[in-house]
């Protein structure tokens, strides 16, 4: 069955998905549409359906946590599955999932401010001592740390470590204006995993 994911031409909701696909050798074309371009062509074919998208043969399938658990249940990595078999396991990868994506929020509203000093103020505020994202992050860090393997879930890699990693890069990569690349620094555990998982 063919695979296409369509997305903006930036990492955001469907770089886990990308990840998850590339890790199980699962072949799919990676489509990256500006702004201009879904608008003319997609938006209003597939409405209410935001992107990413993923085409499976002929059905168009929405929802980023839903794609990235189909991608997770149709890849392995080393000979195991993405997204674990075992339920326990599997609802156990969805909580850490779910609390990554709480993190999405706040940073998100970001992107919607136009005065550039405001904008890079209020970043900066989020991953400071008491901001919602640095708060998310100090709970994060302290899951990961109870972890004997170094994985979010379990003793592999899973989806729970591959959103992880797509939300920690990002904050620390630079590319963010007024996130400052150092927000990391006082996350050990998490520091520990994205060096993990590089």
């Amino acid at each position: 069955m063919s695979l296409r994911l369509v997305y903006f031409p930036v990492p955001g909701r469907a770089e886990p998905i990308r990840l998850a696909l590339t890790l199980g050798g699962v072949e799919f074309k990676d489509e990256r549409l500006s702004g201009e371009q879904w608008g003319k062509s997609l938006k209003g074919e597939v409405s209410p359906k935001q992107m990413p998208l993923l085409y499976v043969g002929d059905k168009v399938i929405g929802q980023s946590l839903a794609l990235l658990r189909y991608a997770g249940k149709v890849s392995k990595f080393e000979g195991k599955p993405l997204y674990p078999e075992c339920p326990e396991l599997a609802l156990e990868v969805d909580e850490f999932v779910d609390f990554v994506c709480e993190l999405f929020p706040s940073l998100g509203a970001s992107f919607k401010i136009t005065d550039q000093a405001e904008k890079e103020a209020f970043r900066a505020k989020l991953v400071s001592e008491g901001g919602d994202i640095h708060k998310w992050l100090s709970y994060l860090d302290t899951l990961i740390g109870k972890s004997k393997s170094g994985f979010a879930v379990g003793d592999y890699i899973t989806i729970a470590d591959i959103a992880l990693f797509c939300f920690v890069l990002p904050l620390k990569s630079g590319w963010l204006d007024g996130m400052p690349t150092t927000c990391l620094d006082g996350f050990k555990n998490l520091t520990a995993h994205k060096e993990k998982l590089s």
